[in-house]
């Protein structure tokens, strides 16, 4: 009778996780979507809250006119930071064009010294690693002008209205925030008389810690890693330091990527060239990248997210196999949701 009893409970537990796990998927494809600018706008009026408090208790400033002067700041703040950064990196990548040509001349330079090391390694006629070379670089080239190429004039016009659609998005949540900081206890009662309230509050409680404490601690690590990038960048006088110093660390958010895209081959390439210095300064920002990410990563969650590593990871993956480059963030998150309501559903 007991084995049947806990066999039942087995059941209803997995049934449970597939319905929770069907519910968030859903709920991630179809309606994050639409409610997204509101999402937005719940985190934006949480992190200005405490200011707009203090304004109206020091300064006698009513709600709305501090929400929207602080809102109007930290946009103003962002657009700039944005702008200079973007100034910076779109410079970078002009001169990186009109310089194209020469740096193809010296990359194939480059490749065909290494086609002659391999020949020499394998024992191989004179020339035959270059012209497999030749054939891989034609077939790709075919590639990109069939495939690659008319899809990007095909999304650019996509790319466009996507962007039109992002800049409405924000100012929806611009308004969104306003709104919800000048009535927020009457949005807190009306929330509180809910049936689902003390279900929601427990699940929005984890996943507002773990959200904010992901988002956080990759901020940071994006930050640092493109520090450390560009500085090294800079030390083997690449003249596009800051472009590359964040594509790597861009790069390095992602568990399955990771900085070691760029710097293990490019330090092999330089390995092959006989440039020991800068292999050595390719392998040392390598190094200190991963020990900066394993070393600050564990501190800086702790267990806010309450996850293992691994199954971390797992979400991430799925995440990404799923909705694509958002999938990095919404895997751990929906991995949080689930958890969370499985939890309160045990402490039922």
């Amino acid at each position: 009778m007991e084995k049947s009893v806990l066999l039942q409970e087995k059941y209803k537990t997995i049934y449970k996780g597939i319905g929770v796990t069907a519910g968030v998927y859903l709920a991630f494809r179809y309606a994050l979507p639409l409610f997204a600018p509101f999402v937005a706008a719940y985190l934006l009026a949480g992190a200005v809250r405490p200011a707009v408090l203090f304004l109206k208790r020091k300064l006698r400033i009513p709600v709305s006119v501090g929400a929207v002067v602080l809102l109007t700041l930290l946009a103003g703040a962002l657009v700039a930071g944005i702008a200079c950064l973007g100034k910076l990196l779109v410079e970078q990548l002009v001169r990186f064009i009109e310089n194209y040509g020469s740096y193809r001349d010296a990359a194939l330079d480059v490749a065909e010294r290494f086609c002659s090391r391999v020949d020499g390694w394998f024992s191989l006629k004179n020339g035959t690693a270059e012209d497999m070379m030749q054939v891989g670089l034609t077939r790709i080239g075919e590639t990109v002008n069939t495939e690659v190429l008319p899809g990007i004039s095909k999304r650019s016009v996509e790319a466009f209205g996507t962007l039109v659609y992002g800049v409405a998005g924000v100012v929806i949540a611009f308004v969104a925030a306003v709104l919800l900081l000048s009535d927020r206890e009457k949005y807190a009662k009306g929330y509180r008389r809910s049936p689902f309230y003390a279900e929601g509050k427990q699940v929005l409680g984890r996943l507002s810690e773990a959200g904010v404490a992901y988002l956080k601690t990759q901020c940071i690590l994006i930050l640092l890693i493109g520090l450390i990038c560009t500085v090294g960048f800079l030390f083997v006088k690449r003249e596009y330091a800051l472009l590359l110093g964040v594509g790597v660390a861009i790069l390095d958010a992602f568990p399955i990527l990771g900085s070691g895209l760029v710097l293990v081959p490019w330090a092999i390439v330089c390995l092959v060239q006989g440039n020991y210095v800068r292999v050595a300064i390719l392998v040392f920002m390598y190094l200190l990248c991963v020990s900066v990410r394993e070393g600050l990563e564990p501190k800086l969650l702790g267990n806010r997210i309450g996850i293992p590593p691994l199954y971390t990871l797992m979400a991430v993956y799925v995440g990404v196999e799923l909705f694509g480059l958002f999938g990095v963030i919404l895997g751990p998150f929906g991995l949080v949701i689930i958890r969370a309501v499985l939890d309160t559903e045990k402490e039922e």
